[in-house]
């Protein structure tokens, strides 16, 4: 398969829709919002068709498909890790509601719920309230400028693979992420939990196990309430550090 001038045009750009097809196609699912299959097929082909003058091109004699499956499938490996960032913040707030929905004996989600993909109300919660916050602060425009950096600075067509190294690293700091957040409000949790046990052993006569998970879901909501500012500060704070170290990572 012989490439003209003609069909470079044509390859680039379909290398270039296949990187943002990737962002695009996966922000959704990695963020928890529901959008039509085509309508990520037509914002990324709109995204991908104003990103095409200003993307550097490097494409290698290629004369088969094996060349060009390759060239697809470094653009698809680009997409995804430009797009792991939401799934690195919206995995450490979840993790957090986790934790913090098990304080609050909230557990109960897969009994009312049947099998869901996470059966902690409060961890639902939370996904939505840092998805929400991804838009509000803008973060979705961030992303879309780190794609046009990567059109810049990976052109399109080469074979070099870039390095992933500091992508794992971001990831690996999902647990620190969510214990930052949550441990404002672990901590009041864990101390209502010590005057339970604390309670159950010097006042037997108190049916503990009928009181004790509506006073501590109460004292967590209010808890939450009180710290409301905190949770949605915490969690701009990590959509900023981790959107900046993608765009980072794409300087090398």
């Amino acid at each position: 398969m012989n490439l003209n001038v003609g069909s470079d045009n044509a390859l680039a750009f379909g290398l270039l829709f296949a990187r943002t097809a990737c962002v695009i196609g996966a922000l959704p699912m990695l963020l928890g919002v529901a959008m039509p299959v085509r309508i990520r097929l037509v914002l990324s082909a709109l995204i991908a068709a104003a990103l095409m003058p200003m993307a550097a091109i490097a494409l290698p004699p290629a004369s088969g498909l094996l060349p060009i499956a390759s060239m697809l499938l470094r653009e698809l490996s680009i997409g995804l890790m430009l797009s792991f960032a939401a799934a690195i913040v919206t995995g450490a707030v979840m993790t957090a509601g986790s934790i913090l929905g098990g304080s609050m004996e909230l557990n109960s989600g897969a009994i009312l719920r049947a099998d869901v993909e996470s059966p902690n109300l409060l961890s639902d919660g939370l996904g939505a309230l840092a998805a929400l916050l991804f838009f509000v602060g803008g973060f979705h425009r961030m992303l879309i400028a780190a794609l046009a950096h990567s059109v810049r600075t990976f052109p399109l067509g080469a074979f070099e693979i870039p390095d992933p190294h500091m992508m794992i690293r971001l990831g690996g700091s999902m647990f620190t992420l969510a214990l930052g957040l949550a441990l404002p409000l672990m901590v009041p949790l864990f101390v209502l939990s010590i005057a339970q046990g604390v309670i159950a052993r010097l006042a037997p006569q108190v049916n503990i196990l009928t009181a004790a998970p509506a006073a501590i879901v109460l004292a967590g909501v209010v808890l939450l309430a009180l710290d409301a500012g905190g949770v949605s500060g915490g969690m701009m704070r990590m959509w900023t550090g981790v959107m900046t170290q993608s765009m980072g990572w794409l300087d090398g």
